[in-house]
């Protein structure tokens, strides 16, 4: 999938992608949290049975100049 607009709004649990929210599936999205450590939020979690291998993955990396591991 090619991603040319992207919005999360981690406390609400919505992402879109190029405009359009994505409701239909569980999805995992892992942001750059405080202090370098990672922050994850289950989007979509009542469509969710439990198994992590149902839900798809969206992972966001930042490595900026002071960012860099």
């Amino acid at each position: 999938m090619e991603i040319k607009k992207l919005e999360i709004d981690y406390d609400n649990r919505i992402l879109k992608i190029n405009g359009m929210e994505f409701k239909e599936i569980p999805i995992v999205i892992t942001l750059p949290g405080p202090e370098g450590w990672p922050r994850s939020v289950l989007i979509n979690p009542e469509r969710a049975s439990g198994s992590p291998k149902e839900c798809a993955e969206l992972t966001v990396i930042f490595n900026g100049p002071n960012n860099r591991p």
